[in-house]
């Protein structure tokens, strides 16, 4: 895995954030082996078995990429896997967390996101994240995007995310 460092030019708070990222793979939708779920999502049904909440994007310039967290909640009684997300707002979506390794914050492609059974996984600034990359639609703060999440067994849903400015630390 090749990670390299991008310094954010945003000031959070009062400080600057390090972060790295992930070579992420063109047209690839989510996943860290370069799978293609394009298929899988078109396929796949709306489940009522996990909704979200909270969704919001942190928008940066176009030439960095946004992230986006939200909260998932699996009401079911068995765990949910999820595998990909995709917007028709953004050519590349991947999911990510952040880690710390030497001491710096890395973002790298996130490996096991498991809803347990009646259990919730939350996607938070420090944590797991989606990258929204190679923006297709001109997005503002105050815009509303739609994001798709694909989960195994062929199951979906769909989430309308608030965009939220730069230095947005929370759902708002």
């Amino acid at each position: 895995m090749r990670i390299f460092t991008l310094s954010a030019a945003l000031s959070l708070s009062a400080f600057s954030l390090t972060t790295a990222a992930h070579d992420h793979h063109h047209g690839h939708h989510g996943h860290h082996d370069g799978t293609d779920y394009s298929a899988q999502f078109v396929e796949a049904k709306t489940t009522t078995q996990v909704r979200a909440e909270q969704c919001w994007v942190r928008l940066l310039p176009e030439h960095v990429p946004s992230a986006g967290y939200f909260v998932l909640h699996n009401d079911g009684d068995q765990a949910m896997n999820l595998l990909a997300a995709i917007s028709p707002s953004y050519d590349d979506v991947m999911l990510h967390e952040t880690i710390e390794q030497d001491g710096m914050a890395k973002m790298v492609m996130a490996e096991k996101m498991e809803i347990p059974a009646k259990g919730t996984l939350e996607f938070k600034p420090g944590g797991l994240h989606a990258m929204f990359e190679k923006p297709v639609a001109k997005l503002q703060v105050g815009d509303r995007m739609q994001v798709e999440l694909l989960f195994d067994h062929a199951q979906k849903i769909s989430m309308d995310c608030k965009v939220n400015p730069a230095n947005a630390r929370q759902f708002e």
